[in-house]
């Protein structure tokens, strides 16, 4: 059974109006699962809500997703059931954890206190959060951002510790965790690790005197007008329950911030993706000093930069699952979220590539 459908269509003149300026927002009409700002004549969207019925179970945890030109969201759909329990839907107001994508917003906090003179990437992480090993002394913050650094993930140490993924963790307990890796991984190079962001937030706490949800909040979501808020393990009305490949209740007890947390719909994750082609917050030190990943993509500031020049990262926190690509040329973005892990978010994501990605990008 499909969910009833909200569709807003949005008559502009022409595409070029559309990427012009058009209004793209819709009328509060309600929260549909599906969300149309394009001309009449474009079949795409259409062709995306087929996309999400053929590939979404709508009886299952489901998926929300996302598509914008130029920071324009030219469509929005939603289906699948957010809580099992009393059948609330997903909706495109639905919010996720967006988990692993949040990096990029750590990652860009630390690039601004860069630029205020405060810090540089340079620093030893000695510097900024007490009580580390001696690696302490000679990883920098450069390290830390592009997963060069070689300091394991804090989630060995709690499956060590016998602390499940729905236990209770919070922060300060993930942060003391990271303190008893004494040593650092032997391979040289790129090995993607959570704890180097959770170190990267206590730089921009120390540093700035703002604990990183607040930084966040009044540095980036407020001054873009975006709905964000980092706040790991968030319990609300409009936020979908976790739930794992079995469709079981998967509360997540880890909420230390820095790597995963921000809870938001697609919609405004594809709004803040305009910043890559026309913005002030992300700049061009968000390349800088890319590590190679050994596969001919580089990992830039909480983002991977493919071969084919398109921005993406991946997420999966519990149950919380996402996917988040930038096009080459920066015009066009694409996110999906959802709230149950065998719920198809790289399907859904491909087939909206395909349908809207530019033509120079998509293979014959």
């Amino acid at each position: 059974m499909h969910l009833s459908r909200l569709v807003w269509v949005v008559a502009c003149a022409s595409a070029l109006a559309l990427l012009a300026g058009c209004a793209a927002t819709p009328p509060t009409l309600g929260i549909g699962p599906r969300t149309h700002a394009v001309t009449t004549t474009d079949k795409r969207p259409l062709q995306s809500d087929a996309a999400v019925d053929d590939l979404i179970d709508a009886e299952r945890p489901g998926c929300s997703a996302a598509v914008g030109i130029r920071g324009e969201v030219v469509w929005a759909g939603a289906t699948g059931i957010a809580d099992l329990t009393t059948g609330e839907p997903v909706t495109t107001q639905t919010r996720f954890d967006m988990a692993s994508v949040s990096k990029q917003f750590t990652a860009t906090a630390i690039l601004m206190l860069q630029r205020d003179g405060a810090l540089t990437l340079a620093d030893p992480i000695s510097a900024y959060v007490d009580g580390l090993p001696s690696w302490g002394r000679s990883v920098t913050l450069d390290q830390l951002m592009h997963h060069t650094s070689r300091v394991p993930d804090y989630w060995t140490v709690l499956d060590r510790d016998g602390i499940g993924f729905s236990d209770p963790a919070d922060h300060a307990r993930i942060l003391n965790a990271i303190r008893r890796l004494t040593t650092l991984e032997t391979d040289a190079g790129y090995s993607y690790s959570n704890s180097n962001y959770v170190l990267l937030a206590e730089v921009v706490a120390r540093v700035s005197g703002q604990p990183l949800p607040e930084f966040l909040a009044d540095r980036i979501f407020t001054p873009l007008g975006l709905d964000m808020e980092l706040s790991p393990g968030l319990v609300a009305a409009d936020v979908a329950l976790s739930y794992d490949a079995d469709d079981q209740f998967q509360p997540p007890g880890w909420t230390a911030y820095g790597a995963i947390g921000i809870f938001t719909t697609p919609s405004e994750l594809v709004r803040w993706g305009d910043q890559y082609r026309a913005g002030d917050i992300i700049q061009d030190d968000f390349a800088v000093g890319a590590s190679d990943e050994g596969t001919g993509e580089f990992y830039a500031a909480g983002m991977d930069i493919e071969a084919d020049g398109d921005l993406n990262h991946n997420g999966r926190f519990g149950g919380y699952t996402s996917t988040f690509t930038v096009s080459a040329d920066r015009e066009t973005t694409i996110a999906v979220m959802c709230n149950g892990h065998a719920a198809d978010r790289f399907g859904l994501a491909d087939a909206l590539w395909v349908i809207w990605a530019p033509p120079e990008e998509v293979a014959p």
